[in-house]
């Protein structure tokens, strides 16, 4: 006779704290899985034993179907009606799911005096999101190997100690709200600026994209810091792969809020003239692509690459307008 190992996921009710304010589904459902020990995705099917996927398609967790929100509902022990609204739907303007672990310390340290797990927000989700729209402090990031009440998380530097560091963020995130308000036509972009939003975003993407024919570092990796901004600037150690899907999903998947500063901060570099123009960050080559449109020179594209090729020309001919290469 064999005996049934108990798995408390396989019961209705998970004892796991009801949501908080405006919390996602994917830090509800991450908030259990710390709790039982079993990864978001499996914690769904648990939910929602029949729920089925297209291959190749992911509609995370953050955009649960009624009936899986009405299951995850009753498994955490709240109306579904509450847990409805706390749906995230998949959007362009928003960060991929997986990279969605922005947070901000104030919150967080409110959440705890308030006896309140700490959890993700879904306004902090935006790829143009830096600050929290409640503090307006910078936006931090929680890596998914460390507990979300660890003192690396929770005892981080508000603000930059000196006045210089803390307009330059300012600065930046001004650039980020203006630039994500214009695509989405609420508001004109600035006259004095060059371009126009959309090419902004063009050049935004050529700065984080590998668009060569080897590994390498994309563009903005380059850039340098004072070191009391290394909690609010910084870039990716590694090299990337040449471009294999849309550039944009590509951005959408910077989670970290200091590379998205400082990819912003190298775009903002090029587009703000003088007086607003934001200072040159240190390492930026005089010329940022230099080194990727090298790889090209005289070599056909093979098969493989004709699609970063066709994304190369084309992210080339969009950012005419700003002088990349030629002031700096």
């Amino acid at each position: 006779m064999t005996t049934r190992r108990h798995d408390p996921l396989l019961e209705e009710r998970w004892w796991v704290h009801g949501p908080t304010h405006d919390e996602t589904l994917h830090s509800i459902t991450e908030r259990a899985w710390r709790c039982y020990g079993a990864e978001g995705h499996t914690l769904r099917r648990r939910v929602w034993p029949r729920a089925t996927m297209l291959p190749g398609e992911d509609v995370g967790l953050d955009g649960l179907s009624a009936k899986e929100t009405c299951m995850l509902a009753r498994a955490i022990g709240v109306s579904a009606r509450e847990l409805f609204e706390h749906r995230l739907t998949d959007h362009p303007m928003l960060l991929q799911e997986d990279h969605r672990r922005s947070y901000c310390p104030s919150c967080w340290r409110e959440d705890a005096k308030a006896g309140q797990p700490p959890s993700f927000r879904r306004a902090w989700m935006g790829v143009f999101t830096l600050d929290c729209p409640i503090h307006r402090q910078p936006l931090h990031w929680a890596p998914k190997e460390v507990a979300l009440g660890n003192p690396q998380v929770t005892m981080v530097p508000t603000w930059p100690h000196t006045t210089g560091a803390r307009h330059l963020l300012r600065t930046i995130t001004r650039f980020a709200h203006l630039m994500r308000d214009s695509l989405e036509g609420r508001t004109a972009w600035p006259a004095t600026w060059r371009g126009d939003a959309r090419m902004a975003r063009a050049l935004l993407m050529r700065i984080v994209v590998n668009l060569g024919r080897l590994p390498e570092h994309p563009p903005f990796a380059s850039i340098g810091h004072p070191a009391e901004l290394s909690p609010f600037i910084g870039v990716p150690l590694r090299r990337i792969e040449p471009l294999q899907t849309s550039p944009w999903e590509q951005v959408r998947a910077l989670g970290p809020p200091d590379w998205r500063r400082a990819a912003l901060w190298m775009t903002a570099r090029y587009v703000i003239p003088l007086p607003g123009k934001p200072p040159r960050p240190e390492g930026l080559p005089t010329e940022p692509f230099a080194a990727i449109d090298a790889q090209w020179e005289g070599r056909p594209a093979t098969r493989d690459l004709k699609r970063v090729q066709r994304y190369r020309h084309a992210l080339k001919s969009m950012t005419r307008a700003f002088a990349v290469g030629r002031t700096g």
